[in-house]
């Protein structure tokens, strides 16, 4: 079970940084949000976030590394994304604004059904740990109440906003390629991370099964032929 306490000193100086340096300047007020701050450690297969569960909150990635899971229109289970050390995390549909809401309840938008989870508030995604994490949590309402105070906040709130929309249009390009094309970008891209997860997982995040990936990986370790 996910155990929650007062983040440390140092946490508070870290994520100040970092959410500075994403709002290009000083955060007023940062001691309101200073004091709500907790710290979250999770043992390797706990989970932080389930999927159709309200959760309005944020987390700061200090240690460790969690994998997104969530299941497919047509029923297939998947790893959509893995968070590690620096990134900020939440479920962003859980976190939808007013706006989100409006356009989906009147059918403003073609994909309404896809917007259900925001307008109901839930997440898409089960966030589990893969190795021993500490997070540290901070609430949305709360951040949402300085940036409706602030410019600062309300860059800040954006930029998290824009970096996700930008590493998730990045994976959605990589789809257009192969699992073996993805693979081998993975492997000279992220060495590392190919190193901190299960080859089940590997195979869950490319979207295909483990039989298959092990027929990818012996074909990428065999040299090609001399010509």
């Amino acid at each position: 079970m996910a155990r929650a306490a007062e983040a440390s000193a140092y946490a508070l100086r870290s994520l100040r940084l970092l959410l500075e340096a994403y709002a290009g300047a000083e955060l007023p007020e940062w001691e309101v949000l200073g004091r709500s701050l907790r710290s979250v450690r999770l043992a390797p297969g706990e989970s932080l976030v389930r999927a159709g569960e309200r959760h309005p909150h944020v987390y700061y990635v200090e240690s460790g590394l969690l994998k997104a899971e969530m299941t497919t229109p047509q029923g297939r289970a998947i790893i959509a994304f893995f968070s590690e050390e620096g990134e900020i995390v939440a479920s962003m549909a859980a976190l939808a604004p007013e706006g989100v809401r409006h356009v989906a309840e009147r059918n403003l938008h073609p994909r309404v059904e896809e917007l259900r989870p925001a307008v109901d508030g839930t997440s898409i995604h089960t966030l589990v740990a893969i190795e021993p994490s500490l997070l540290h949590r901070f609430d949305y309402p709360l951040l949402d109440r300085l940036a409706t105070r602030h410019v600062a906040w309300a860059r800040m709130s954006n930029a998290v906003s824009m970096m996700y929309a930008i590493t998730l249009q990045a994976d959605a390009a990589t789809l257009r390629t192969t699992a073996e094309q993805r693979y081998r970008t993975l492997l000279e891209s992220r060495p590392d991370l190919v190193e901190r997860i299960s080859r089940k997982d590997l195979a869950g995040y490319l979207g295909v099964t483990d039989v298959a990936l092990s027929r990818i990986a012996r074909r990428v370790a065999t040299p090609p032929p001399a010509s």
